[in-house]
């Protein structure tokens, strides 16, 4: 008994294969072609006539003072509130609408994960430019850091001076008696004795000195104590930062291509469009 075949159902008028996709965009090749050498065109001009620009980029450690030697340091200024100073004496944004010309600087956070370094980048025209303005402004920076430093300090500085008068005038009290009970030790061995036992009240002054001194000194030194410095050196970029040529060439033929590939069908809808009306009249 043959078996019956179940019926072939007919595509739908509007059904398109792959082939018949693929025989359109070989019919509009030109097309496709001609949008994407305009593109490519488009963006090889953008790419290469556009001015460049340039970017430095540098980062400044805030300094730090150790005060009492239960607390810790002491920033000389906040992160966050330098990176704000200098955007807003330095950014683009000079106020609503109204944009610095550059140089100017882009970039003024906080390095992640270490709250006393701010990454700095800087934007212009020329590499000379950009790295004149991260220049000026980390100088303008270290200047204003430098006399809160100093100021910090002085109280320190001042004690520390004091010991050493202190510690002179006691060393020479310490010679002096040393000096007599030597030339008492003869006539007098008791006065000597006396004598000698009055060093030791000022052995223990020299020896508490020494200790304030060396704890005073310990905290005006690193780690502990610190100016604003910059961690590496500013210089010149060699090559510019915008544009990128490569993305824009890349991007240009991206969308070329996408845009070749639309047209094309877009031109094969109105063609059959046109093909329907004529048919039907």
């Amino acid at each position: 008994m043959p078996t019956s075949q179940p019926p072939t159902q007919p595509y739908d008028d509007d059904e398109i294969s792959l082939i018949e996709l693929w025989q359109i965009l070989a019919r509009r090749k030109a097309l496709i072609l001609a949008c994407f050498v305009l593109c490519l065109a488009g963006g090889a001009a953008f790419a290469f006539l556009k001015a460049p620009v340039y970017e430095a980029s540098v980062k400044l450690r805030i300094g730090q003072v150790k005060g009492d030697d239960a607390a810790p340091p002491v920033m000389l200024e906040n992160a966050e509130e330098l990176s704000s100073r200098i955007l807003t004496q330095y950014g683009e944004d000079v106020a609503t609408g109204v944009k610095r010309e550059r140089p100017f600087i882009t970039t003024a956070s906080v390095q992640k994960g270490v709250t006393t370094t701010v990454q700095l980048t800087a934007e212009g025209d020329s590499p000379e430019d950009a790295a004149r303005l991260l220049d000026d402004v980390v100088k303008g920076v270290q200047k204003t850091h430098t006399t809160m430093f100093e100021d910090n300090l002085k109280p320190i500085a001042e004690r520390l001076k004091s010991l050493d008068e202190q510690r002179t005038a006691l060393q020479q009290q310490y010679a002096d008696l040393t000096q007599l009970a030597e030339k008492l030790k003869d006539r007098d061995n008791v006065q000597a004795s006396l004598l000698m036992i009055e060093r030791s009240p000022i052995t223990n002054s020299l020896d508490q000195q020494a200790t304030e001194r060396l704890r005073l000194s310990q905290q005006m030194t690193p780690p502990a104590t610190r100016p604003t410095e910059l961690i590496g050196e500013i210089t010149a970029p060699a090559k510019p930062s915008k544009p990128k040529k490569a993305l824009v060439l890349a991007l240009a033929a991206v969308l070329g291509m996408m845009g070749g590939v639309m047209l094309a069908f877009v031109a094969e809808f109105v063609a059959k469009a046109k093909a329907n009306a004529a048919a039907k009249a």
